[in-house]
């Protein structure tokens, strides 16, 4: 007999994805997938990550007393979804199928990979030092547009003001 499940079975799941997913958004990540491929491949992932966790851990380190996440075939619903019902009379290519759910397997691979720092991911393993370089150099960079007339008038204004204060201060010492 099949248990009923209720919406906070899936928590653990649902909270790891949101994770894996605040990662991804700073990586390269969504510069090479569609948000849909992101948060499929997130779901998959955390669901082998809140399965393999061990009972009362819920996957998301807590240790709380929630049982753990279902385990959800999620390539087989998009098999059954997309070939078993044809609801809309929609033609259903299987090889385009295939290759899609290839690519979101190869995705799940890069979104393991995140917490090694790989891919352009910024929330681990970041050498500040080297970043706060690059911030540096890109402030500095003109390629972020030009400069606002208001901001230009006012460091004129401060450059000038300076200038007449160091002035001022050598006439008074003659």
């Amino acid at each position: 007999r099949m248990k009923s499940r209720v919406p906070q079975d899936l928590r653990p799941m649902h909270d790891g994805a949101r994770r894996i997913v605040d990662d991804a958004i700073v990586s390269d990540i969504p510069l090479m997938y569609g948000p849909g491929e992101v948060g499929l491949a997130a779901l998959m992932v955390a669901n082998e990550e809140s399965c393999a966790a061990p009972a009362g851990d819920g996957g998301d380190g807590s240790n709380s007393s929630a049982p753990k996440s279902p385990e959800i075939d999620m390539v087989g619903y998009i098999r059954s979804r997309f070939l078993d019902s044809n609801e809309s009379e929609v033609k259903v290519d299987v090889e385009m199928m295939g290759a899609v759910i290839a690519r979101v397997t190869r995705l799940c691979q890069f979104l393991r990979e995140l917490k090694e720092g790989k891919h352009g991911c910024g929330n681990h393993h970041v050498d500040m030092e080297r970043l706060k370089g690059v911030h540096k150099k890109l402030k500095k960079c003109r390629a972020w547009g030009p400069i606002p007339a208001e901001k230009e008038g006012k460091k004129k204004k401060k450059k000038r003001k300076a200038e007449e204060e160091k002035n001022g201060d050598e006439e008074g010492a003659n």
